[in-house]
């Protein structure tokens, strides 16, 4: 989901990967004492930081986020860059929604500004699709055109560019 949406998305975007999630060590409040991040979650926040949007897309495991999802959301809890963060959330239409409604929680908690105009849920039939098999499919090229455009309109929205 997430690469077709940066295939269909305009010149002007630009995208950045952070592929280093299950390098980010176990959350722990100790470490987060301002001074001496680990280098990895020091590396994952200047990412976060640098983004003006953070596109997401996470699979549910167990009615819920899988863990290594969470540790990556909780050592941004208290990065100040973060609050306020607009994010755009790409989903997988599957019949559950456990792991969404825990995002939506988790990132509201965090003060995260999800643009839900632009996030979307993409009807997949099944785990074993790739870019080139959504961006084959007229109604899934549809709707990641539409949150392509609701998030343009919404950067194109005075009170935001203001902030």
């Amino acid at each position: 989901m997430l690469g077709a949406f940066e295939r269909l998305a305009p010149a002007e975007m630009t995208f950045e990967h952070f592929e280093r999630m299950g390098d980010l060590p176990h959350f722990n409040p100790d470490l987060d004492n301002g001074t001496a991040l680990p280098n990895e979650a020091a590396e994952w926040r200047r990412a976060v930081g640098a983004a003006d949007v953070m596109l997401i897309s996470t699979p549910e495991y167990a009615h819920g986020l899988p863990g290594s999802f969470k540790n990556a959301l909780d050592w941004l809890v208290s990065d100040p860059a973060f609050a306020g963060k607009c994010i755009v959330i790409l989903s997988a239409a599957r019949g559950s929604t456990w792991a969404q409604e825990s995002l939506r929680e988790v990132l509201r908690t965090m003060s995260a500004r999800i643009i839900e105009d632009a996030s979307v849920s993409l009807p997949l039939g099944s785990n074993k699709v790739d870019v080139e098999s959504i961006l084959a499919q007229d109604d899934l090229r549809t709707i990641l055109h539409r949150s392509i455009q609701a998030l343009q309109s919404e950067f194109n929205k005075p009170d935001l560019l203001q902030s």
